[in-house]
């Protein structure tokens, strides 16, 4: 990610709008998943914390905290979730929701947190099994980072949660089902992070810019 440019999701430039947004399908949980809260701020906590904490130290050197979503955050949430869907180069989402069918979307994991500095959101994420049943020890996610925030770390600082999550609650990896091919700084982080693409679906996503495009299956192994 880069230093974020302002403005609206169609006036800034395409390559901002894919840093802002790293789309990976996911089926609500059948389960409730713990929720761990981890700050990225210096001071005392586990190694598991620390470590995520110098990973994550890129951005800016301030404090970028993790925690649940709550009812209070979701206006922000929904500004930069409507613009990054609108955009129409990484979430197959229907353009023009209201909020609550936004959120019905953003919030179908179970397990939903922000990326915070104070008072600001800075990007979101949604976390939980990728299939019920017998699929259900294989978890999946969805991330968004605000466009005025994107290059900071914020959603390297999201993957680095999601993953530590997942070996915590027991799953055995980490799938994310449609990674716009294109989104080429997702993809980068996500091998940064471990996974690895096994297997493309062509054109399986209408992009704005260059039509129909494949969608990556990504997959970290955490046993």
């Amino acid at each position: 990610m880069i230093a974020g440019w302002a403005g609206s999701a169609r006036g800034r430039p395409a390559l901002s709008r894919r840093l802002s947004a790293f789309s990976a399908d996911r089926f609500a949980p059948t389960f409730p998943p713990p929720t761990p809260h981890f700050d990225f701020s210096s001071g005392a906590g586990s190694r598991r914390q620390r470590r995520l904490r110098s990973q994550s130290a890129g951005w800016e050197g301030r404090r970028v905290e993790i925690r649940p979503l709550e009812d209070a955050d979701w206006p922000s949430v929904y500004r930069f979730f409507t613009a990054i869907v609108d955009a129409g180069e990484t979430y197959a989402y229907p353009e023009g929701l209201d909020s609550a069918a936004a959120r019905a979307l953003w919030t179908a994991p179970g397990h939903v947190v922000v990326a915070t500095d104070g008072d600001a959101v800075l990007g979101s994420a949604g976390m939980g099994p990728n299939r019920p049943g017998r699929g259900a020890h294989v978890a999946t996610g969805s991330f968004m980072v605000d466009p005025a925030h994107a290059g900071r770390g914020v959603g390297r600082a999201l993957g680095q949660y999601l993953v530590e999550w997942a070996r915590g609650a027991g799953f055995r990896g980490v799938q994310f089902n449609a990674v716009v091919e294109t989104n080429a700084p997702a993809v980068h982080l996500w091998q940064a992070l471990g996974f690895r693409v096994v297997g493309t679906v062509p054109g399986a996503f209408r992009h704005r810019e260059h039509g129909y495009v494949g969608l990556h299956v990504m997959y970290l192994d955490l046993t």
